[in-house]
């Protein structure tokens, strides 16, 4: 420890001690520990009243020089800047500009030597008079402003040093030891002071942040064009007016107080649902459909996050509606689906010619057989079951071109996904045969059974497919090379499938190979590409739970893979054909039950009515729909078999007078229209059957017979 003073180079003469010299002598000594204690007691008195640092400082000054007589006082606070230089902050007392003239460190450079780098260094009061050697660099300012004596008090808080108070005496002898003592409770007391208003402050600053934040956080939510909803334990404590505007709360229903549960589309088995309560929610963005006060449903993306609400534990959860951004998406693919269509419709035109051809090849050779009476019932027999297998063949091309065109909007469902890729196989096969391209595919023998839409897998790889078929095209036109395309769809080891489609053709090039899945960027040539096929089939796959990726092959070519998560649940069929061929000795049905027969093709209408006639069915026949029911009326028929597309009122017209009639009349409905179908079978009774055209006779003539005797 460095001692409390320094010798000072001259000293007050001594003289004889007198006793009245001496009496007087322990009178001034006596009056300032006095006043060293009333300004310790001042000082401690600011301590409690001062409501900020600063005040505290300018305070103690004050009463330093008021109280304690002391000519001058300041405060300075200690700077770790390249020059170790002592900032004043506050100051009382006549200086008259002496901090200005003077420059304070506290490093060891030659301003560095004095009382207050020591008091910094040493954390201990120095005292030194003014013609001291190392008081040198300020000596002249000092004696020109009378001062005599200075003493510098450390300030410490947590530790450390932070500054130091400056006290200068003009008197030749201040500073007893009891005075020096109390002047260092003082700066103790100040430091703590100090400490104190700096804990307030933060504690101040902190709820000051804190308000401002809640404030923030308040106009963020309140203008968020998100839903936001705060629960905890599953009740509602707290809604947005978004909240309460998507969910059509008024002021009279409002959603504090509701169960998140109510707001679900469906009850959660077990009265828990791992996205929307307390526990087990997954990280990032999941779908969801809610449903509104009034009851009506929408898709909803769902965030939800551990918050604390009011000093409670809750969950915060954000929601938006994407049931227009779901329309988009929908008819985005929809849009490429009918574009890939398209680009297939040369494909399907000699698809479907090849049967046609042998139908009217089988035709005119019977009738010239039979106008030269060499047509044997045998022949005759073997020339019409070609003519109707050939019809079966057209029927399931058709018909699934219907089933894959249609847009498709039904919700997802567990499917096997080698069927998907087999009817994906089948329909693009033929024309990429007639370009002379080889096509090998090979599936596992187990189920593969994955969450999604069958018919939305499908597009995908025939998607696949297409752009590979463009690719090796134009590989053979410049090289004259055998054209190869693989599809393969395996189980991986680690429990994914895995469905890769591999060509031979151009490959990607480098540059192209980040962008391909990007909306309306394609690589073909104008009007040969929309740009949306891999974008789309990129958002499916993902949306079902995997992962597209591409890749160049060596020497030439490129790969697609397909990667899927595997479903626990067994896969429904996914076939959308007709029922199975039925066997045409059709047993004979009850005898003049009445069937009306509707359809505005004169042929068609007549071909059904002599083949139902066979049977011994009473036929009536109608060309439409309006004509039809006015016939019903009159006439009324125990199943009415009836075309969609008509003059002068439709099937469908004519479905909804006749429910309204006779809600149970058992009706078949002939259709080769798709959005029509998809509405009959949301509406349908269990007496309505629907047959897409191409229908075989015997199909139609079974689905009355079970409409007849069904309960």
């Amino acid at each position: 420890m460095e001692p409390m003073s320094n010798t000072p180079t001259t000293k007050p003469p001594r003289g004889a001690a007198r006793p009245a010299v001496e009496l007087e002598a322990r009178e001034r000594e006596l009056l300032r520990v006095n006043r060293a204690l009333a300004t310790l007691t001042r000082a401690t008195e600011a301590l409690i009243r001062a409501t900020d640092e600063q005040q505290l400082l300018n305070e103690i000054c004050r009463i330093l020089v008021e109280v304690g007589s002391y000519a001058f006082a300041w405060v300075g606070y200690v700077q770790h800047d390249d020059e170790c230089s002592v900032w004043p902050v506050a100051r009382f007392g006549r200086d008259n500009g002496y901090l200005a003239e003077t420059r304070m460190t506290w490093g060891k450079s030659d301003h560095g030597g004095g009382p207050v780098s020591r008091a910094v260094r040493s954390a201990q009061p120095q005292l030194t008079y003014v013609n001291a050697p190392e008081f040198a660099p300020w000596r002249d300012a000092a004696l020109r402003r009378g001062f005599q004596a200075t003493v510098s008090l450390p300030l410490e808080v947590e530790g450390s040093v932070i500054g130091v108070i400056g006290l200068y005496s003009g008197d030749t002898a201040p500073f007893d030891p009891d005075e020096l003592l109390l002047m260092a409770k003082l700066a103790r007391n100040t430091a703590w002071g100090i400490g104190m208003q700096r804990m307030q402050f933060e504690k101040r600053r902190a709820a000051q942040e804190l308000k401002e934040s809640e404030g923030r956080y308040r106009s963020l939510v309140e203008l968020s064009p998100d839903a936001i909803i705060v629960h905890t334990q599953g009740i509602i404590i707290f809604s947005n007016s978004a909240a309460d505007t998507l969910f059509h709360a008024a002021p009279g229903t409002p959603l504090v107080g509701k169960r998140m549960i109510d707001l679900m589309q469906s009850e959660p088995s077990g009265g828990h649902h791992p996205h929307l309560e307390a526990e087990g929610i997954p990280e990032g963005v999941v779908e969801e459909r809610l449903t509104r006060l009034d009851g009506g449903v929408f898709a909803a993306e769902v965030t939800a996050a551990s918050i604390i609400f009011h000093g409670v534990h809750a969950r915060q959860v954000v929601i938006r509606d994407i049931t227009e951004r779901k329309q988009v998406q929908e008819q985005l693919v929809q849009t490429a689906k009918l574009a890939t269509l398209g680009e297939m419709a040369a494909g399907m035109a000699h698809e479907l010619s090849q049967p046609i051809n042998i139908i009217r090849m089988a035709a005119e050779g019977a009738l010239l057989m039979i106008d030269r009476r060499k047509a044997s019932q045998e022949y005759q027999e073997k020339q019409f079951a070609l003519m109707a297998a050939q019809a079966g063949r057209m029927a399931e091309i058709i018909d699934h071109i219907r089933i894959f065109s249609r847009q498709d909007t039904g919700s997802v469902a567990v499917f096997d996904a080698r069927d998907s890729v087999s009817m994906a196989v089948q329909l693009m096969e033929s024309q990429l045969q007639a370009d002379g391209i080889e096509v090998t595919s090979a599936v596992p023998g187990q189920s593969c059974p994955v969450l999604g839409r069958p018919v939305q897998l499908e597009q995908v790889i025939i998607n696949l497919l297409t752009n590979a078929q463009d690719a090796v095209k134009t590989v053979n036109t410049m090289a004259a090379q055998a054209g190869r395309i693989l599809v393969e769809t395996a189980l991986s080891p680690s429990g994914d499938l895995r469905i890769v489609v591999a060509d031979n053709g151009t490959g990607i090039g480098e540059p192209h190979l980040d962008r391909i899945f990007e909306p309306f960027f394609t690589t073909k040539e104008v009007g040969s590409g929309t740009g949306l096929g891999l974008s789309v089939s990129f958002g499916i796959i993902t949306a079902m739970g995997g992962r597209l990726e591409a890749r160049n092959l060596s020497p030439r070519g490129a790969q697609f893979t397909i990667t899927l998560p595997l479903a626990g649940e067994q896969p429904r069929s996914t076939g959308g054909a007709d029922p199975a061929p039925v066997d045409t000795a059709f047993p004979a049905g009850p005898a003049r039950r009445h069937i009306l027969l509707v359809d505005d093709e004169p042929q068609a209408i007549d071909t059904m009515g002599t083949y139902l006639r066979e049977f011994g069915y009473r036929v009536s026949q109608a060309t439409s729909g309006n004509t039809a029911f006015h016939l019903f009326e009159s006439d009324p028929a125990d199943v009415v078999v009836t075309d969609v597309r008509m003059p002068d009122g439709d099937g469908e017209e004519l479905v909804r007078k006749l429910r309204k009639v006779s809600p149970a009349l058992p009706i078949v409905v002939v259709t080769g229209h798709i959005g029509t179908t998809e509405s009959l079978e949301d509406a349908a009774a269990p007496a309505l059957t629907i047959l897409k055209k191409p229908i075989s006779l015997a199909a139609m003539a079974k689905a009355i017979e079970n409409l007849l005797h069904s309960p």
